[in-house]
């Protein structure tokens, strides 16, 4: 469950294009030759979860080839959910039309094709990786989409998906069994829900893997406006696309209300700040409202009934160690 990493910069410079030419080539099964106008790098960080490989890499400009040769080397029956993070991805599958995969958009790759694929800038690319016989069991056409390109317009799993990867790619503990095999259920689910689930999987996928990465992308989002005082439940379902309804019953679910959730984590930071000595010279009042919160009165007032002591007897224990 711990993370793994692969880079060329651990290579001396003289083993770099090895590195890149052999060693990640095997990794990925591919051939692979770099650009000659930029020195090869890549660098792919990834965690295994039960049935399940989430990888994030960030490659110099290249193309590659999957042959006949490496599908039959191949010992597993997958699917690679590929996704251009900042740049675009051109794959290239047999006797087909080229892919031109934006930022955002994704391609589903069965470990069976035969393709190429070409990058012409350095760009950052998340791959989720599934046995194929888990989404097959509950899509109702899986065939249809493979090697097939997906709108991030007409998908918002992919967004969920990356946001799901690039957590666990920030995450540097290891995780548990059971919270990682709760991780790997949920992402299944959203994965299910890209490739047409069946309607009953599509019931208990929404319930069970939607619902919980919608409620973690819009936990995000509060946090990352935390200090905004004017943040709103509309706001926020603005940004993440839904409506807010919604994420009141999201919240609902916690057993808890989104202005709880928000006054709650305003509130633990500023616990944190009073303990600490860095923030001394700054005043209670002008800590709260950094905070976003824009009444001190109140403030005061649900600081007490949380912490059973007053934001001034926080400071006062702090003015006294």
């Amino acid at each position: 469950m711990a993370l793994f990493r692969f880079s060329t910069q651990d290579f001396s410079v003289s083993e770099r294009v090895n590195a890149f030419q052999e060693v990640y080539a095997s990794i990925a099964n591919i051939d692979i030759d770099s650009s000659q106008q930029h020195p090869p790098f890549v660098e792919m960080v990834g965690r295994l979860l039960p049935n399940l490989g989430v990888y994030e890499t960030i490659i110099s400009p290249h193309s590659s080839r999957r042959t006949r040769a490496h599908v039959a080397t191949e010992n597993n029956d997958n699917l690679a959910l590929v996704v251009p993070i900042d740049n675009t991805a051109i794959v290239i599958p047999e006797n087909e039309e080229p892919l031109r995969c934006l930022p955002g958009e994704a391609v589903l790759i069965p470990s069976h094709s035969i393709h190429q694929a070409l990058n012409t800038h350095t760009m950052s690319i998340a791959v989720i990786v599934v046995p194929t016989k888990l989404i097959a069991t509950r899509a109702s056409d899986l065939n249809k989409h493979l090697m097939k390109k997906f709108s991030s317009a007409n998908a918002p799993e992919i967004r969920l998906l990356v946001g799901y990867t690039r957590m666990l790619m920030q995450m540097k503990d290891d995780l548990s069994p059971e919270l990682a095999a709760l991780v790997a259920t949920q992402i299944h689910d959203l994965f299910v829900l890209l490739c047409g689930a069946k309607q009953e999987e599509a019931a208990m996928a929404k319930d069970r893997g939607l619902r919980a990465a919608r409620l973690r992308a819009v936990k995000e989002d509060i946090v990352a406006h935390i200090t905004d005082s004017e943040l709103s439940i509309n706001q926020v379902a603005l940004r993440q696309g839904i409506s807010p309804q919604y994420i009141r019953a999201l919240f609902h679910s916690e057993e808890t209300t989104f202005a709880d959730y928000v006054s709650g984590l305003r509130l633990e930071q500023t616990y944190r700040f009073l303990r600490n000595p860095l923030h001394i010279d700054r005043s209670i009042s002008t800590l709260a409202l950094d905070m976003g919160f824009n009444n001190i009165s109140w403030f005061n007032r649900i600081f007490k009934q949380r912490f059973g002591l007053t934001p001034m007897e926080v400071r006062n224990f702090l003015i006294k160690r």
